[in-house]
């Protein structure tokens, strides 16, 4: 399926191929058709009864790998595994190749595959006759196309093509037959030849030229290569798939882990590898260099870098490795890879996932027909993760199509996408260039792994946006009729489309002390008991039941249920039930929360000793005065029985303000008072057992 974008089709040429040959390329590969003396006599190969189908193949897509019983040689190298494309085409390497496509050979994007007819095909469609099938021994293997038509926007496919891939492993050769030939692609390119691993060396038999039927076409490998490929490449950084991730600002240091391969044919005396980390303005964080000595022909080597990085800002950054001191060096366009990290700050209530910026290529792009999308892998930087919207930015909207966003769990083989997990419309007339955010159908957890998002055209002329600004993700796909494959521009392309977390929530509260109440204080008379409670969590919480108890004595409960207190957030609760002293005894007064979802129960809890008394008498009822009363600077008890006697003086809401020890030896008593706010307070005053009391007015 082609793009609507700016794309510039090539015209297509039916120009019948003549008896002819080809080649060298840099390497030495020639090629020769059936219709020269010398070439390949065709005869096809049926293996429609022998061969095993691949499944899987839609529209713009590749499958695999398939183990190949033995290596097949190719270039100055061997190659075990292989991909099915199904614009016919196989790859060693995975690379998805889809219209526009690439003329032979070309450095950048794709490289290390098999073009035997590269068009634009369709294996999709009610009656849709196209099959695959492969087969392989330790002689030779074979794919062959059967029936494939072309992609057709109109009617979805049209025309027919019979043809395949022929490796003979024992004399290296690669054969490529046409069966039948019949139709014409309706927009894209048709591509034939082979690349090697290093884009800039391949050979191309033909380009927007249709082969014939019962026609045939043999690449040669040269029997020795005078060519001396010296190629050092970073193959990936921190995974193979060196795809974009999450990180948590403040979280986790980052240790930078690269992986370097020598891609030649020659051993690489010495190289070195550098591996730094830039933010969005290109500061360099961290960096170091590692130097390698004799990197062997087709080896690689795991380096991980010394120091670490702690991402301390969010925003989007780049881990950047790159190979120099190559003496000689043939191929230098893949010494160096990018990997996109983008730091997110999780403390925030709203975190959005997205690896594109701030501006789009304000074109967009979309698909001919209507009937297509494109996804994003989004693997969060934490769990458990709590997602609610998605989030995407339209670029153009003819009115004439709504879209679907769906989010799948990455639970399918090879962790492609698997169960749907939301899915939501948005109809024709309710579509609007621009950014939306859009609310899931239910908040979503994310417990572990990743969620594939995908926007869906529900018809056409309506285009999402694309950034083109680098580092890019690595984490785009394309979608056709639930086929999903890696997106053909993934390397220089993202889309505007991601996913929108809110902290998890979190219910925690709990009391953390008393207001007029500590440790040691003597208590003989009726008081307010007063707790400090505190919203540990990230919600507003009301509608909890606070609770008190001295010693073994009975629960006094109330429920709370007035305005939310804030994360974060104090308040102080008074119970409408005072605590009154029973008896004389030293227990821990304590009060608790409980609330339904009480994330942690470690902190609903604060305790004091206190000690109680009852029978309090007045002071003048040992013959005890209190002088000045009011008093301003200072007051002087006199009367008090000789001995040690404890001071506490209450402020008129029960706070504690004064506690002391003092000994009356036939005088007066004397309590500084100078610091006190003005008010009336209670002065209490124990001994042996015994407690005694009396009011105070402090007037400055």
């Amino acid at each position: 399926m082609t793009r609507t974008t700016t794309l510039l089709l090539s015209a297509l040429f039916a120009t019948p191929l003549l008896a002819a040959t080809g080649g060298p390329d840099a390497y030495g590969y020639t090629w020769i058709d059936s219709n020269e003396p010398g070439g390949p006599v065709f005869n096809w190969i049926d293996i429609t009864t022998t061969g095993t189908m691949v499944t899987g193949l839609g529209d713009d897509n590749v499958v695999g790998p398939f183990v190949m019983d033995t290596d097949m040689p190719f270039y100055w190298y061997g190659r075990k595994f292989l991909w099915v494309g199904s614009n016919g085409y196989v790859s060693f390497n995975g690379g998805n190749i889809a219209s526009p496509f690439p003329t032979i050979p070309l450095n950048g994007g794709v490289n290390d595959y098999i073009a035997g007819m590269a068009t634009d095909l369709n294996f999709l469609g009610s009656g849709n006759q196209g099959r695959c099938y492969f087969y392989d021994d330790e002689d030779e293997t074979i794919v062959s196309w059967v029936g494939v038509p072309f992609w057709n926007a109109a009617t979805n496919f049209s025309g027919s093509n019979t043809f395949e891939i022929i490796l003979n492993k024992l004399d290296s050769s690669i054969t490529v037959q046409f069966l039948e030939q019949t139709g014409t692609v309706a927009n894209g390119s048709l591509s034939m030849g082979i690349e090697s691993v290093a884009g800039s060396i391949g050979l191309q038999h033909s380009f927007n030229t249709y082969p014939v039927a019962n026609y045939a076409i043999r690449y040669v490998m040269p029997p020795a290569s005078t060519l001396e490929v010296l190629d050092g490449t970073i193959l990936w950084n921190t995974d193979p798939t060196s795809g974009g991730i999450f990180r948590s600002r403040n979280g986790q240091p980052f240790q930078m882990i690269s992986t370097v391969g020598n891609v030649g044919n020659v051993d690489i005396g010495q190289l070195t590898v550098q591996g730094q980390v830039t933010n969005v303005g290109g500061t360099v964080l961290v960096s170091d260099a590692v130097n390698i000595s004799n990197l062997g022909a087709q080896q690689e080597t795991v380096v991980n870098f010394p120091p670490t990085w702690t991402p301390t800002n969010a925003g989007t950054h780049s881990f950047t490795t790159t190979v120099t001191g190559i003496t000689g060096e043939l191929v230098t366009v893949n010494n160096s890879l990018t990997q996109e990290i983008v730091v997110v700050d999780t403390t925030a209530v709203t975190q959005e996932l997205r690896y594109h910026g701030a501006t789009d290529n304000a074109i967009g792009i979309g698909w001919d027909g209507g009937n297509g999308g494109v996804g994003v892998y989004i693997r969060p930087p934490y769990y458990p993760a709590y997602a609610t919207h998605t989030t995407i930015r339209i670029a153009s909207d003819a009115g004439t199509a709504g879209y679907t966003i769906k989010v799948y769990d990455d639970d399918g083989v090879g962790g492609l996408p698997g169960t749907l997990l939301d899915s939501v419309q948005v109809p024709i007339g309710s579509v609007t260039a621009g950014d939306q955010v859009l609310a899931l159908s239910a908040p979503l957890t994310i417990t572990s792994g990743g969620v594939y998002v995908q926007w869906y055209m529900l018809g056409p002329n309506i285009n999402i946006a694309v950034d083109a600004t680098p580092p890019f993700s690595l984490r785009t796909y394309e979608v056709i009729d639930n086929i999903w494959a890696e997106y053909r521009d993934r390397t220089v392309q993202d889309f505007f489309l991601g996913l929108r977390l809110i902290q998890v929530p979190v219910y925690d509260i709990g009391v953390t002390g008393f207001f007029g109440l500590a440790d040691g204080q003597d208590i003989g008379g009726q008081t307010a008991v007063r707790s400090w409670v505190t919203n540990f969590g990230n919600q507003p919480v009301s509608n909890f039941t606070l609770n008190y108890r001295f010693g073994t004595g009975p629960v006094i409960s109330q429920n709370y249920s007035g305005s939310a207190i804030a994360p974060g957030a104090q308040t102080l609760i008074t119970f409408g039930s005072y605590f009154l002293p029973t008896a004389d005894v030293v227990a821990d007064l304590c009060s608790w929360t409980t609330m339904v979802d009480d994330a942690s129960a470690n902190n609903d809890t604060s305790c004091v000793s206190i000690h109680t008394y009852v029978g309090i008498e007045e002071l003048d009822g040992i013959g005890a005065t209190l002088a000045p009363n009011p008093a301003d600077a200072f007051v002087r008890i006199d009367g008090l029985p000789n001995g040690h006697w404890n001071v506490q003086l209450m402020d008129a809401t029960g706070r504690l303000v004064r506690s002391e020890t003092t000994t009356a030896i036939g005088g007066p008593v004397t309590l500084a008072v100078d610091d006190l706010p003005n008010g009336m307070y209670q002065l209490m005053l124990t001994h042996n057992g015994q407690g005694y009391h009396a009011a105070l007015l402090v007037q400055h």
